[in-house]
């Protein structure tokens, strides 16, 4: 099932949204690839927000001088960080398969805020908060969360707009889109800094050992095979 997300306004007032506080000492986890430090920000160079496929949900969007805002994402539980990262392009159909070789390519690590970050949950009630322009309806969770990438420069739109419009807003959390527990964040940069989380363990892979044991766990949990080929 897809959605049609429809595009975010532009308002020129600042928005007085009901937000969350996700305190400090927070253990989060992050899937990231190998190249970089686990609480470095994506800085999206050269990414065009427009382009469903250059990039991911939430990211890239540009501020007012046209730079993109870098990106983070991370989740406050192993499922979440898993569903949105390594299995994040899993089509919703009965079992489908992933690669087990497609796992050598990502290291989790776990990180500690070090300080209380302001997110914006984007959850039907929440959202209930924000008009979409020629509708009756609010902004709903389904629009955000499992529409499809052809509809990412629109999602972006929303988050450019959550960005600009709540200027003490650190990020945004959501339900992962496979389902599983926890929550998923993606944090701004600017507003937040790598200095704000903290590394306490890992990198760690999961292509083997209990990294493998742990996302076999999850994959399981959402009705994922891992083959081998």
């Amino acid at each position: 099932m897809s959605f049609n997300c429809p595009a975010a306004p532009f308002v020129g007032s600042a928005l007085a949204l009901k937000t969350t506080i996700l305190p400090a000492g927070k253990i989060l986890v992050r899937f990231h690839g190998i190249a970089f430090p686990a609480n470095s920000f994506n800085p999206n160079f050269g990414a065009d927000w427009l382009d469903p496929l250059d990039g991911a949900r939430f990211n890239p969007f540009p501020d007012l001088t046209s730079v993109n805002v870098p990106t983070v994402y991370a989740a406050d539980h192993f499922t979440a960080a898993a569903l949105e990262s390594v299995f994040h392009a899993v089509e919703h159909i009965p079992s489908p398969r992933y690669l087990r070789s497609q796992l050598a390519t990502w290291r989790y690590s776990e990180l500690e805020t070090k300080r209380d970050l302001e997110v914006f949950e984007l959850t039907n009630p929440n959202l209930r908060q924000l008009a979409v322009p020629g509708r009756p309806m609010s902004l709903v969770e389904a629009e955000l969360i499992h529409s499809q990438n052809d509809q990412y420069p629109n999602t972006r739109t929303w988050a450019r707009l959550l960005y600009l419009q709540v200027p003490a807003l650190d990020g945004l959390g959501w339900r992962p889109r496979l389902g599983g527990q926890g929550s998923s964040y993606v944090f701004f940069g600017g507003r937040c800094h790598s200095t704000d989380f903290g590394i306490v363990s890992g990198p760690t892979t999961i292509e083997s050992g209990l990294g493998f044991d742990k996302i076999l766990e999850v994959a399981d949990g959402a009705s994922i095979r891992i083959v081998n080929s």
